[in-house]
This record gives C-alpha cells, structure tokens and sequence, in this order.
C-alpha cells in the first residue's frame, strides 16, 4: 500500500503538469485565431470596402453605402473562415495573400480609373 502511495505523486505531478501545458497551448491557439480574426479579418474587410467604393456601378453615395454594409459580410465570413481551418499558417496566409490581391484590384480598378457614374448622389 504504501508504494502505491509513493508512485502515485510522481504520476500525478506529471500528469498534471502534462494537463496544464495542454490547456495552455489550447489557449495560445485560440487566442491566435482570435487575433488573426479580429486584425486579419478588419484589413480584409477594408480593403473590400475600398475596392467595392471603386468599382461598384452606382451613384458615388450609393457605392460607399452599399461597400460599408458589404463590410460587415465580409467581416463576417473572414472570422467563420478562421475559427474553420486547422492549420495556423493557413488562415494567416489567406488572409494576407486575399487582401493583396483585393488591394492590387483596387490598384488596377484606380490606374484604369473605373468609375461607372460620375455624379448622381442625393
């Protein structure tokens, strides 16, 4: 009886410092997510907006309005996107690689000056 006493600390101690570094490395990867969410997610959702502004074919007032509430759906489907992939490195990449691509649209949609129609507003 009393070695079953003097194992079991030792297996114990180890386990439980086994649990605690597991629940750590959980919270380091959940508060990642939550970073890349909320910093990945916001850059996403801007650059949309500023490329929708551009080339969206309605009035000027129209399309920044219209580009403003299509950011809450972008916004949206970046933080479902991230909390859904299992990798770290990858809903990091795509966000990044999605918002230059967005951004060099934008750059095109500029030096090519698309604008659909001038005036009009309220």
């Amino acid at each position: 009886m009393t070695e079953k006493t003097n194992i079991t600390p030792p297996l114990t101690q180890r386990l439980m410092r086994w649990k605690m570094s597991a629940i750590w490395s959980d919270s380091l990867h959940i508060g990642n997510r939550c970073l890349a969410a909320t910093f990945g997610g916001y850059l996403l959702s801007a650059i949309a907006t500023i490329l929708l502004a551009q080339i969206l074919p309605l009035s000027q007032v129209d399309r920044v309005l219209t580009a403003m509430m299509l950011s809450f759906t972008v916004y949206t489907c970046a933080v479902i996107w991230v909390f859904s992939v299992k990798s770290t490195w990858r809903y990091w990449l795509d966000l990044f690689a999605l918002s230059g691509l967005l951004y060099l649209a934008y750059l095109a949609a500029k030096a090519l000056d698309i604008n659909p129609i001038q005036g009009g507003g309220l």
